[in-house]
Formats: structure tokens, sequence, C-alpha cells
């Protein structure tokens, strides 16, 4: 990546880790109030209808991503005429996809009973649901124009925004909460401050890109809508796949073990998505500037760029990873108690599938960059079948742990290998054989350090906070110890050191020169 690019992501990512971290640790807050004034069964009802509602957001087709993949050549070219064109259609699009998501998910309300095994005893269930439908639908009013401000390598400016809202919700919902403890009214309060937030993103991209509320100077190509319904018609089995594949645990779990374990499971789940949203925004943040690095500079640098940044991709999940095994249930215990607690073998499969989701993240950003969805688009069918199947078969015979392991083979059989080969052969004309003896190397390398990790810190006792601050310390320092010596001497790691070093002292110089 040139230096201005590098010092966009390394901006946009910086901005949207902090501001993603922030926004975790005041989640977890309003999850502790949450357990503490509502209890469990409305636990288990938020994660199982957040579940529902993820299935729901099928009916985007996946446009969240060809919108940014449209978007980077015009504007490269600084063409505002073709930007504007492109999102007076998106605008068109998002309308009827939030009209679609508030029918069907209502229509669902007659069936509420076929998913929950046994129906909670909690006033006005449906009602509850609507409101998660409306919140859902309303997510999808003026949301496209932020993807132009991300697509420009501004992400930071939405990071920024979406934090504010977050904290301002936050703070109201642990007001209501602890004063009314009514859920609907903590419902309500999302709904109100995610339409909000989206009006004034929309109004901070007309103040950015005045061009926006200029009239269109000509219309859409038939070209450009030949390829945009290609992408979508690929994107929408990719992300069919996605949602089922990341949707269907809590369903299944409600449906053939009970909607308390759904509570207990989602409790993890919410550790577990807080770190991959911390480290989403990090992939997310440098996107566009791969999508920027695929359309003005060879294939040849944008493979080595792409082998640079999966070292990163590897030691970030990796790390994080073990440490979820590691310290998931010293965590559980001391935040809110043991019998909110799942047994070791399903924290490693969860672990494992977080750090085999993850090692995917480099591959998705280069294959949207590349805009290659239409080369697997019968991988998400597959992948879908595989989960379900293994997933309702084994629940049967290992409970949790089956669920897990459904999702996990669906990973390994799919999208783990297909994905990095589509992008070698089609995105960088190369073969991908060096890249699959890293995968294996990294995946053996993990299960390694985890093993070790864990055999060192079982030594120190569970107990009170203290201790495991202690755990995550010496979990944390062991971890970046063994991938430093297998990796310090390797040339990914050294060119990364270097790029990151010379962009952070020509930080500081400006800083002192100020």
């Amino acid at each position: 990546m040139t230096q201005s690019r590098t010092q966009n992501s390394i901006h946009n990512s910086t901005v949207s880790i902090i501001t993603q971290v922030l926004t975790v640790l005041i989640n977890f807050i309003v999850k502790t109030v949450f357990i503490h004034t509502l209890g469990s069964e409305y636990l288990g009802v938020n994660g199982l209808f957040s579940n529902i509602i993820t299935m729901l957001s099928l009916a985007d087709l996946g446009i969240g991503v060809a919108i940014p993949y449209s978007l980077y050549k015009p504007l490269a070219e600084h063409d505002t005429n073709k930007v504007n064109i492109l999102m007076k259609f998106y605008a068109k699009v998002y309308n009827v996809i939030g009209m679609i998501v508030l029918f069907i998910g209502l229509s669902l309300i007659p069936f509420l009973g076929f998913i929950i095994k046994d129906m909670p005893d909690i006033p006005y269930l449906s009602l509850i649901y609507a409101l998660f439908v409306i919140h859902s639908a309303s997510s999808y009013f003026f949301v496209y124009k932020r993807f132009l401000i991300e697509s420009d390598q501004k992400g930071y400016i939405t990071a920024e925004i979406i934090f504010t809202f977050s904290t301002i919700l936050s703070i109201i919902q642990i007001i209501l909460l602890i004063t009314t403890k009514n859920y609907i009214l903590f419902l309500l309060s999302s709904i109100i401050i995610v339409v909000t937030q989206n009006i004034y993103i929309s109004n901070k991209a007309i103040q950015l890109y005045p061009f926006l509320k200029e009239k269109n100077k000509g219309k859409m190509e038939k070209s450009d809508i030949q390829d945009i319904k290609k992408n979508i018609s690929a994107l929408f089995i990719y992300r069919v796949g996605s949602v089922i594949t990341n949707g269907t645990d809590n369903i299944v779990i409600s449906k053939y073990i009970g909607l308390v374990m759904v509570g207990i499971y989602s409790n993890y789940l919410l550790i577990m998505n807080s770190l991959v949203l911390i480290l989403n925004q990090l992939f997310n943040a440098i996107t566009s500037s791969i999508g920027n690095l695929v359309v003005t500079t060879s294939e040849k640098r944008s493979a080595n760029v792409y082998e640079k940044l999966n070292l990163v991709n590897f030691w970030l999940y990796a790390l994080c990873g073990i440490c979820l095994f590691v310290l998931f249930n010293p965590f559980i215990k001391v935040w809110i108690g043991e019998k909110y607690l799942l047994s070791l073998e399903v924290v490693f499969l969860l672990a494992l599938n977080f750090y085999i989701t993850g090692m995917q993240s480099v591959t998705t950003s280069f294959r949207n960059a590349y805009g290659l969805f239409w080369k697997a688009k019968y991988r998400p069918i597959v992948m879908i079948i595989i989960n379900l199947l293994v997933s309702i078969i084994l629940v049967h015979f290992m409970g949790i742990s089956g669920v897990v392991i459904g999702t996990i083979i669906s990973r390994l059989v799919t999208v783990a290998w297909l994905d990095p080969y589509i992008v070698y052969h089609y995105g960088f004309h190369k073969s991908a054989k060096r890249y699959f003896v890293k995968y294996i190397l990294f995946l053996v390398i993990f299960l390694f350090t985890a093993f070790i990790t864990n055999l060192i810190v079982g030594w120190i006792p569970n107990g009170n906070l203290i201790w495991f601050l202690i755990k995550a310390i010496l979990c944390f320092i062991i971890v970046n110890i063994i991938f430093y010596l297998l990796f310090h001497s390797t040339e990914d790691f050294k060119y990364l050191y270097e790029r990151i070093r010379n962009v952070m002292m020509s930080k500081i110089n400006r800083f002192r020169h100020v």
C-alpha cells in the first residue's frame, strides 16, 4: 500500500478499534444490568429474537457489500456524477428492503410457538417480537450513505458518530432498566436512537459530498446495471450462507434444548461477537484501502500485501481465540456466576470456531474488492446444508457441542479453502498452494499455543476479579511471546513492523512541529 493508503488504514483502524472497544465495554455494563433486572428468560428471548432478526437481514441481498465495490473505481477517478447516480439507485433499493423486512418479519408472529420449545411466561411476547422487527426494518432507511463515507477511506467519521449514539443509547437503557424494568421501553429507545443516528449520518454525507443534492446527469449504464444484478444475485447466496450459518445456532438450541440454555449460550456469544466487532473494525477500516489498491496497482503488488495482512489476520484472531478458550469460563464466573457456565469442551469448540471464521477476514476483504462474488455462488448453499444437517443430528447426542461442531465442519469443507483459491486464481492469477501450507501451519500453531497457554494459566486459581486479571495478563503475554519467537525473523513480520513504524514516526514528527 502507498503511504497515503497506509495512513488512511491506520487512522481508520485506530479510531474504529478504540470506539468499538469502548462500545463493547459499555454494552457489557448494559448486559449486566439487563441480567440482574430482567433475568434469564428475558435474556433467552433477547438472544432468540436477535437470531430471527439476523435471518431477516437476508432481505438486503448482500447489497451492503456490493455498494463499496461499485464505488471504489468512480471514487478513485473522482467521477462524482457516477457516484451520485449509484447512490440514488441504492436509496430506492434500501427503501424497498426496509419494507420487505417489516412485512416478512411481522408475518412470522403466528409461528413463534413453533420456534420456542417452552413458551416463557412473558407478557406481550408478540409485541416484543414486533419491536425487534421494526428496529431491524428502520435500520435500512438512510443507511446507504454511510457506505459512501466508508468507501472513500473516511470510516473514522462514521465510527465516531456511531459510538456517540451507541453511548447515548446505553445510558438511556441502563436508566430505563433500573427505574422501570420495562423491556418494551428498552426496545423502543433502541429504535428511536437507530433512526436518529442514520438521519445524522445521512446529513453528514450530504455535508461531505454536496453533489448528492444535485440532479443526476444521465442514467445508469446497462452494463453497470447488469454487473450490479449479477453481483447481487451471487451476494444474496453468500448472505444466505453467512446468516444461516451464524444465525441458526440459537434457533436449534431453542428447539431441541430449551430457551434458558439459549440465554446461557448468548452470554458467550456476546463476548465472542464483541471481539469479532472489534477485529472487524480493523479489517473493515482497511477494506476501502484494499479496494483502492486493487484498482490502482498490479496483481503482484496486491498479492504481496495480501500475504502480509494474512499474518496480521492470524496473529489477532489466534491471540483472541486462545484468550477466549483460556479465559471464557473464569470471566463468566466472575461476571454473572457459576450457574451460567458451559463445559470446557463447548468453550474450546467456540474458540476454535471463532478462529476458523476469523481467518477468512482478509480473504473476504480482497474477494469483495475484486468483485469475485460470482465465482463461488453455490458454496454458501453447500455450507448451509452441511451446517444444518450436522447440527440437528449431533445436537441429539452432544447437545450444544454438536451444534458448534456442525458450524465448524461446514466452514472447513467450504469457505476455508474455496474463497482463498478464488482470490488467488482469479484475483492474483497465481497458485494458492503457499497459502494452504501456511493455513495448516497457522492452525497447528494455534492449537499448540492454546494447549501450552491453558496448561500454564491453569495453575492460577479461579476466584475473584484480581485472579482473573492475572490470568488474562499472563495469557496475553504467553501467546504474544510464542508468536514473536516464531515469526519475528520472517519477511512478512519485518515488512509490517517497518511500515507501521514509519507511519507512527511520521505522525510523531508532525505532532512535534505543530
